[in-house]
């Protein structure tokens, strides 16, 4: 039998092979599956507000219990932690909710026009800190601490063999993303038409402070990949010319400074970036993985992009939640024969669903360990 250290070089040589896009024994598996993964193991989702080492050993527990997984999206998970992160506020299980009901960001968006000003003259740290003390003062207080416990969560999994793909306290995130959360998407999409050179200036105020904070971050850290989301800045929300100019330029220079500083640019995709799919190749070639959610179309991109960067995904939620063994295993060998020989990681699209069922992701699972 394999020791944790044994298991963790293994993945780990597997995973970067396979950025690079080079041969592999088989494709290696990564899971984005906290609510899962923690009921699998036996426990509740409670367990993960009311005790977090605890909660995430659960996690862990129910990892290895679906197969050989080669690699965990972000390790660990605290859901009161992420309401800071969206600038909102978040109802949890043994809390607001009950203790098996999914966290929910309780998106209130309490920016104003005038708050525009106040980045551009005072700066985006500033106006964070004090919108938070204001509307979400408990956000700060829980990212604090579970701050106290992610290394050695991470620890844990590291030990079990199991590579954590990006640092969760490295963060990385385009000035669209945070602003449109604190805006509201309806009045945020508004001020792109209304006042587009006000938001273009808090923009380059924000990029300025954060791809210095990001630069520092990697460097402390020195984290294997780093998390790059995009979900309102699809193309179910924005022309080609309010990309470029409020989204694209922002983000492509944060995966420049990733690069730059030596890791892995993990691009989680959500919605459709089928009108978008071409800037993808203005990236770093073997830089990067192109991880899409199940709703752009994986097999449209795998065209435009041969060659350019590692997939990742793509079985989608509703099919491990709905289908059958034999219909997820299907499509997982669908994937692995289309996209194993330019680089291909086994996921679901976006995360595997609380409600999942476990032989459908045990199905897509020995699809992969096939080879």
């Amino acid at each position: 039998m394999k020791t944790g250290k044994e298991l963790y070089d293994e993945h780990l040589n597997r995973l970067k092979a396979v950025i690079a896009m080079k041969k592999t024994d088989r494709v290696p598996i990564i899971f984005n599956a906290d609510a899962f993964c923690t009921k699998v193991g036996g426990g509740k989702l409670s367990d993960l507000v009311t005790d977090v080492v605890y909660g995430n050993l659960e996690l862990l527990k129910g990892m290895q219990a679906i197969g050989d997984i080669d690699c965990i999206e972000i390790p660990g998970t605290y859901p009161p932690s992420m309401g800071a992160f969206f600038l909102s506020k978040i109802k949890v299980p043994g809390r607001e909710l009950p203790d098996n009901m999914i966290w929910q960001i309780d998106e209130k968006s309490y920016m104003t026009v005038d708050d525009y000003d106040t980045i551009i003259d005072k700066g985006w740290n500033y106006f964070f800190l004090d919108y938070a003390k204001k509307h979400i003062p408990e956000g700060l207080e829980e990212v604090a601490y579970f701050d106290k416990f992610t290394k050695q969560i991470e620890q844990n999994f590291v030990d079990a063999g199991i590579v954590p793909l990006c640092n969760g306290r490295v963060m990385s995130g385009s000035p669209f993303g945070a602003l449109c959360p604190a805006r509201g998407i309806s009045k945020f999409l508004m001020d792109l038409h209304r006042i587009p050179n006000k938001v273009q200036a808090a923009m380059d105020v924000m990029a300025e402070e954060s791809e210095k904070v990001l630069r520092e971050q990697i460097r402390s850290a020195k984290p294997f990949a780093v998390f790059i989301g995009g979900a309102r800045e699809a193309g179910d929300f924005l022309s080609l010319k309010a990309f470029e100019r409020f989204s694209w330029q922002y983000t492509k220079r944060l995966i420049d400074i990733i690069v730059e500083e030596g890791s892995i640019a993990y691009l989680h995709l959500d919605m459709c970036w089928d009108r978008f799919i071409d800037y993808l190749l203005d990236l770093p070639k073997g830089k990067c993985i192109f991880s899409p959610d199940s709703t752009t179309d994986i097999f449209e991109a795998g065209e435009v992009l041969k060659g350019h960067m590692c997939f990742m995904g793509d079985v989608s939620p509703s099919l491990l939640t709905l289908g059958t063994p034999d219909e997820v295993y299907a499509y997982s060998r669908r994937l692995i024969d289309e996209f194993a020989p330019q680089g291909l990681i086994m996921s679901s699209g976006c995360s595997i669903p609380a409600n999942a069922k476990v032989e459908n992701v045990k199905a897509m699972v020995a699809a992969a360990l096939e080879g």
